[in-house]
């Protein structure tokens, strides 16, 4: 059985002291994912950070399937954490920064616990172009059980412009592509290899309320990548979404 209080004392400590740390010791690491999720929000409550949000990874059908979930992974999205397009932080905010394009959704009230994918869109208040900055505590990367409880590796997320006509959904059907300092971290060109936003948002909804949570009004919702997540060290960072707009933010070396 995991020890969850041991677990969650390490990476409360990595998280909240800014260090790195080895993987978890045996008899500390879940092996499950049911086990992370409480690993993950025990981790969360010693932290005393505030959360204001959600993100959801593995969010593509296919790599579900690979890890034989029938939903994304769930993680928070933390006060302080949410900055605006443009917005910088420096080499010391983050170990190793993931760079994701994604769509952000901001709640304007609360969906019913069995709301289908069509009923969430008279709960939004708006949809929004983003980077996920996503970012680990452990010196090396861990599988998506550690992955999970390690705060679903929430870094930053830069909320971008606000995307005009959503609901038309025509904004699922471009090429979108990251860059570094004007080089190409990744590409994709397939919208069918992109997450469904509002179908995540019903299974975020199902999940919360299965624990006792809902969304609330002001809540943001980021949807998982729409492009391969890649490392970059530092610099200007891109997310290009085709015909429909560009959001931007920089890691500047401390």
């Amino acid at each position: 059985m995991t020890d969850i209080t041991k677990a969650s004392r390490i990476l409360a400590d990595a998280f909240t002291q800014n260090t790195l740390i080895d993987p978890l010791p045996d008899g500390a690491n879940p092996t499950d994912f049911e086990t992370a999720y409480e690993v993950q929000q025990a981790t969360l409550a010693l932290t005393g950070a505030k959360q204001t949000g959600w993100k959801l990874s593995v969010a593509t059908r296919a790599a579900q399937a690979g890890l034989g979930l029938d939903g994304p992974l769930i993680g928070p999205l933390l006060d302080g954490r949410i900055i605006a397009d443009g917005a910088t932080i420096t080499t010391n905010d983050v170990h190793f920064p993931n760079i994701e394009a994604e769509i952000a959704v901001v709640m304007a009230s609360t969906p019913s616990a069995n709301a289908t994918a069509k009923a969430i869109l008279d709960h939004i208040k708006s949809v929004h172009l983003a980077i996920e900055i996503a970012d680990r505590r452990f010196t090396k990367k861990q599988g998506p059980v550690s992955t999970l409880a390690d705060l679903n590796s929430t870094g930053y997320l830069v909320l971008g412009p606000e995307i005009a006509d959503w609901r038309d959904m025509a904004f699922l059907n471009g090429p979108v592509e990251t860059r570094s300092d004007d080089k190409v971290l990744a590409q994709n060109s397939d919208p069918a290899a992109w997450p469904d936003p509002f179908g995540g948002l019903a299974y975020l909804v199902r999940f919360l309320a299965k624990r006792g949570q809902h969304l609330k009004a002001g809540d943001v919702i980021t949807t998982g990548a729409c492009a391969p997540p890649t490392l970059t060290k530092h610099g200007r960072i891109e997310a290009i979404f085709e015909g429909v707009g560009t959001v931007r933010a920089e890691i500047k070396t401390a």
